[in-house]
């Protein structure tokens, strides 16, 4: 019973970070990753130097082995756009300014994200 109730207590506690961290940015990433290398035709190790990763990680992305909230995430327009932008940048200037805050805040407010709590930089709810 214990158990239960403490599961249920953190659930509620759940801040948008944490969804983000767990699900939104490993999809993210995962979008990019595989951007860079199926359509701008960028190795593995190149892709990787690019997002600043291991090249491990992008064969992990690439092969859909990390990332796997992407399947929730994969059809959100936003997150999409977001994503494409990111691998555009990163191809054509090396470097990516997005402020992933501003990604997070747009997910919940269009209610894709399940997080009740508002965020834990701008301490405000959406």
């Amino acid at each position: 019973m214990l158990i239960i109730i403490t599961q249920l207590f953190f659930i509620k506690m759940k801040i948008a970070c944490e969804e983000v961290v767990k699900y939104v940015l490993p999809a993210y990433r995962s979008m990019v990753a595989n951007a860079l290398v199926y359509e701008y035709g960028f190795t593995q190790q190149q892709t990787a130097k690019l997002m600043e990763i291991s090249q491990a990680v992008v064969s992990y992305y690439i092969t859909n082995k990390r990332g796997k909230g992407v399947s929730k995430y994969a059809s959100v327009k936003l997150l999409k756009e977001y994503a494409e932008r990111s691998a555009k940048k990163l191809a054509t200037t090396g470097a990516n300014d997005e402020n992933f805050c501003e990604i997070c805040m747009e997910l919940r407010r269009q209610g894709v994200m399940s997080s009740t709590q508002g965020c834990a930089m701008s301490q405000s709810t959406v």
